[in-house]
């Protein structure tokens, strides 16, 4: 474990000295390690102590946090835990999907030199996606030949029994030599058992490093599976795979037609039948006749194959393997497409905002109104009508009927007595214009009208975002760019919004006032409020929750020179589930 002196002498060197921010010295009886705050994408500023034993390890760990605070701003990195319940983790940065190394942050000029390296990074597993789907191809076009190679060869033997029964029936009735058909040689192709070869090149492709030495890889993989579909015997396997059927179907006639002139020879009266003449015409009706020569056949088929990979020469390199998978139409599970940095980026928060803006601003006044009551208090009475009255096919004094036995009339009785009180028919008349305000009746049917329009406005996003809620079972469900889970315990999702969700957009939030008792007026909370209807959308959750473990400092010694942190506790748990939010419409 280092010393005191070796620990303050690396942290002065980056401008750390323990008065006034972290890092801190962290000492424990004669225990040393440094106290580190970290800011998080998700998981709000994590405290946590590093030990180390070696000096340049130490270096490189505040050399890199000291890195990551003065480019954090500026980059989209992120500090990422391998275990968030420890006290202890191993850290590292990243940005993208490329982990920053100490190498790459000495070496930074500007953000272009670090998204480079992503979009390097992101080639190299876009081509391994594409080879390790190859591998998987020719370990199935194995399998398949070699189920094709034992299919034929139980066919060969079925055929050469029922064409020795024959022959023995044949020369039994005509007493003559026995009758040869067209034979061929069936081989296996002589190539490693496909398991192995397969676990070989799997191995193979560990060793790979750049993007060339991939593409080189992918490339052999191409040839080779040229070569073993082109394959004559295999060729030939195919061309009797789909013969040997009819052959047996044919000599299968023939007996009978010899079992029945043989039970003929032994009656006193024989009708008139000529044999040979019956035997000729299943030989002329035959569906060999419509097949073509074998060697033609692989000829063509040579030809198809040439001309299929040639086509395949056009395909992105990135989905290569799923090009060749849809054509063969094997059963392969095809992983994930990785997409580029590029192609793949999620909005900013500022972004989004300014977007849904703009977006809300062209919708009309009673799609804003409509709005306005989703994001509002009286989302309760949306819910409850959406609950009760999906089908839409409720008269109103059925649907009051229906609300009233399942106990949800109180909502819209309080709703309609504070929105009818006289300080607040500025906040109704401005906000809430379509609905009725003469009887209760009406006044639920307008709210039934603020369905109808939230369900027909359409505003999508063609990228997707970044967003946090904590109530998983809601009608209405409010969307936050912000993580406030550290702030309390309750368990929370983190959802990647994808593109075309359709979005719901109000700027401002009006809300009962509860501070003030007997207070009727309504509070206005002019803040972006984010939300989406979860009829109108699929949600998958990852079952495995994350935990994350908040600690904070205990103990705390404050000399002239340094601060030094003497105790952690453990603060609280917070709970994560990762989603995915996609539109339900297929789109």
């Amino acid at each position: 474990m280092l010393k005191k002196e070796q620990i303050i002498k690396v942290l002065k060197k980056y401008g750390f000295y323990s008065l006034n921010r972290a890092p801190y010295l962290y000492q424990s009886n004669d225990t040393y390690g440094i106290y580190f705050i970290w800011p998080t994408k998700h998981y709000g500023t994590l405290e946590r102590i590093l030990f180390f034993e070696q000096e340049q390890a130490l270096e490189e760990e505040v050399f890199k946090y000291w890195w990551f605070l003065n480019h954090k701003n500026k980059l989209d990195i992120t500090a990422v835990f391998d275990n968030y319940e420890t006290l202890s983790p191993k850290v590292t940065y990243r940005m993208d999907q490329i982990v920053l190394t100490e190498q790459v942050m000495k070496e930074f000029k500007n953000e272009e030199d670090i998204l480079a390296n992503v979009e390097d990074n992101v080639k190299k597993r876009q081509l391994l996606r594409t080879a390790n789907i190859l591998i998987q191809i020719l370990h199935q076009k194995f399998k398949i030949q070699n189920e094709t190679y034992f299919k034929v060869l139980e066919l060969q033997e079925n055929l050469s029994k029922l064409t020795s029964t024959y022959n023995k029936k044949y020369k039994q009735y005509n007493k003559s030599n026995e009758i040869l058909r067209e034979s061929y040689e069936i081989l296996n192709d002589e190539i490693d058992e496909s398991d192995d070869l397969t676990n070989t090149l799997y191995n193979e492709l560990t060793t790979l490093s750049s993007v060339t030495e991939i593409r080189n890889f992918i490339e052999s993989m191409f040839s080779y599976l040229i070569q073993i579909d082109s394959s004559d015997i295999h060729l030939q396997n195919v061309y009797l795979l789909n013969r040997y059927p009819f052959e047996i179907e044919d000599i299968k006639k023939k007996i009978d037609v010899l079992d029945q002139a043989l039970k003929q020879k032994k009656k006193l009266f024989k009708p008139k039948l000529d044999v040979n003449q019956t035997l000729k015409e299943i030989d002329n009706k035959s569906q060999c006749k419509k097949m073509i020569n074998v060697n033609l056949y692989i000829e063509k088929e040579k030809k198809r194959i040439q001309e299929q990979y040639e086509e395949c020469k056009k395909i992105d390199e990135n989905i290569l393997g799923d090009y060749i998978v849809s054509f063969e139409k094997m059963n392969i599970a095809i992983p994930d497409i990785i997409e580029s940095k590029k192609n793949k980026v999620f909005l900013k928060k500022e972004e989004l905002t300014n977007y849904l803006k703009k977006k809300y601003d062209a919708l009309s006044k009673s799609e804003k109104a409509a709005c306005h009551i989703a994001s509002s208090f009286l989302k309760d009475c949306l819910e409850s009508l959406q609950q009760v009255n999906v089908t839409n096919d409720l008269n109103t004094n059925d649907l009051i009927s229906k609300l009233t036995n399942e106990n949800k009339m109180e909502c819209f009785q309080e709703a309609f007595q504070l929105l009818d009180h006289y300080l607040n028919t500025k906040i109704r008349v401005k906000y809430f214009s379509i609905l009725q305000m003469d009887t209760i009746e009406n006044f639920i049917t307008s709210l039934m009208e603020a369905l109808n329009i939230l369900n027909s406005i359409q505003i999508k996003l063609e990228q997707s975002f970044i967003g946090y809620y904590y109530h998983k079972n809601k009608d209405i469900l409010p969307i936050y760019l912000k993580n406030l889970s550290y702030l309390n315990d309750k368990e929370y999702y983190i959802a990647t919004i994808k593109e075309n969700v359709p979005i719901y957009y109000s700027p401002v939030q009006i809300k009962k006032a509860v501070d003030i008792i007997d207070n009727e007026e309504l509070e206005i909370n002019e803040s972006s409020t984010i939300f989406l209807l979860t009829h109108k959308v699929k949600i998958e959750t990852n079952p495995k929750p994350i935990q994350v473990l908040k600690y904070e400092k205990d103990g705390i010694v404050k000399k002239k020179d340094m601060i030094i942190i003497t105790n952690m506790k453990e603060k609280k748990v917070c709970t994560y589930f990762e989603d995915c939010i996609e539109s339900n419409d297929g789109k």
